[in-house]
C-alpha cells in the first residue's frame, strides 16, 4: 500500500506508474554538455540534497557555482565535490539566510558581482520540525520558523534574483523551489501543519512567479518534490514506519533539475508540481494531456 493512501496525497503521488529511485539513463547528468557560460545558484547546498544538485550541475559542465546557506563549513565541503566532479567549475560559496531580506540582497549582489549572469536558480532550503498531527499541538516557534523558511525564504530568493535571471542574455531562466508532496498531505500522522502548509504556499506562490513573468519575460518556474530521500531532517523528523518509503538516492533530485533545465523544451512544466522519481519518458506521453486540462497545480475541487 502508498505511503500516501489514506492521506489526501494519492492522486499527485500516484500520477505515473513508472517510478525510480536512482539516476537513470534519460536523467543522467554526466550525459549533458551545459552551454558556456552556464551559472546556477544552489540554494541550501551544504549537505544532502541540495549538495546532490550541486553535484550534478557540475558533472553537466555548468561553468559557475554558487552555493549558499547558513553552513559555510558544509558548502566548502560540496564545493570540494564539485571541483572534483568538474575541475573547469568555477564556484563561489556564500553565507545567506533566506529569512533575511538583506542576506538574500547580498546573495544577489554578490553573484552579479562575480559572474555578472544567473542561469538557474534552485532554492532547497527547507524546515520540518519535530511532526506533530494537531494545531494545538504544534509549536509556535516551529510554525513561525517553517513559515519563514519554507515560504517567505522562497519570496525573498525570487524577489532579489528574479531580475539577475531575466538580465541574463540568452539565459535558461529558471527558478526551481524543491517543494514536497507534503503540500498535498491533509490527514494521517505526517499531517504536519507546519511544514506542509508553508510547502503549500511555496507551490502557490511559485504558481504566481509563472503566471506574472513566464508569458512577458520567459521565466521558467518550477516546484519539485525531491524523492523520499533519507536525509538528515528526515531522520530527525519522520515517523519510524515511512523510513522504509525513503528509497531515492540523493543525487536523483539534481540529476531531474538538469534534465529540466538543459534546454527550454520542458517549458509546458513551469508553473507546475513535479517529482522528480518520476519516469520521465511516461512524463513528456502525457505532455498534451497536462496542458489541455491545465494539470499538476493547486486546485480546489467544486
Amino acid at each position: 500500500m502508498s505511503a500516501f493512501a489514506d492521506s489526501g496525497a494519492a492522486p499527485i503521488a500516484e500520477f505515473l506508474e513508472s517510478k525510480h529511485h536512482d539516476v537513470h539513463p534519460a536523467i543522467d547528468p554526466s550525459k549533458v554538455k551545459l552551454p558556456n557560460p552556464y551559472i546556477v545558484c544552489v540554494v541550501g547546498a551544504s549537505r544532502g540534497i541540495g549538495a546532490g544538485i550541486a553535484h550534478a550541475y557540475a558533472h553537466a559542465g555548468a561553468s559557475g557555482l554558487v552555493l549558499a546557506s547558513r553552513r559555510v563549513s558544509g558548502l566548502e565541503q560540496t564545493a570540494l565535490e564539485c571541483k572534483k566532479i568538474n575541475p573547469d567549475v568555477d564556484v563561489e560559496i556564500i553565507s545567506c539566510d533566506i529569512t533575511s531580506d538583506a542576506s538574500v540582497q547580498e546573495l544577489a549582489s554578490q553573484t552579479q558581482s562575480r559572474f555578472g549572469r544567473l542561469d538557474v536558480l534552485v532554492v532547497n532550503s527547507g524546515f520540518t520540525g519535530p511532526i506533530q498531527s494537531k494545531v494545538t499541538e504544534t509549536p509556535s516557534d516551529e510554525f513561525i520558523t517553517a513559515a519563514n523558511v519554507n515560504y517567505i525564504g522562497i519570496f525573498l530568493c525570487a524577489k532579489h534574483l528574479i531580475p539577475l535571471l531575466l538580465s541574463t542574455k540568452n539565459g535558461a531562466k529558471a527558478i526551481i523551489a524543491i517543494g514536497t508532496l507534503g503540500a498535498f498531505i491533509v490527514r494521517g500522522i505526517i499531517a504536519n501543519p507546519q511544514y506542509n502548509v508553508s510547502k503549500v504556499a511555496q507551490l502557490r506562490l511559485m504558481e504566481m512567479i509563472h503566471d506574472q513573468y513566464n508569458p512577458t519575460d520567459g521565466l521558467l518556474a518550477y516546484t519539485l518534490h525531491p524523492g523520499g530521500v533519507l536525509t538528515e531532517m528526515a531522520r530527525d523528523s519522520a515517523p519510524e514506519y515511512m523510513l522504509e518509503y525513503l528509497q531515492d538516492i540523493t543525487e536523483l533530485c539534481g540529476a531531474f533539475c538538469v534534465w529540466l533545465t538543459k534546454n527550454r523544451s520542458r517549458d509546458w512544466l513551469s508553473g507546475r508540481f513535479a517529482s522528480v522519481d518520476w519516469d520521465v519518458e511516461e512524463l513528456e506521453a502525457k505532455k498534451e494531456g497536462v496542458v489541455e486540462k491545465d494539470l499538476l497545480k493547486l486546485k480546489i475541487d467544486v
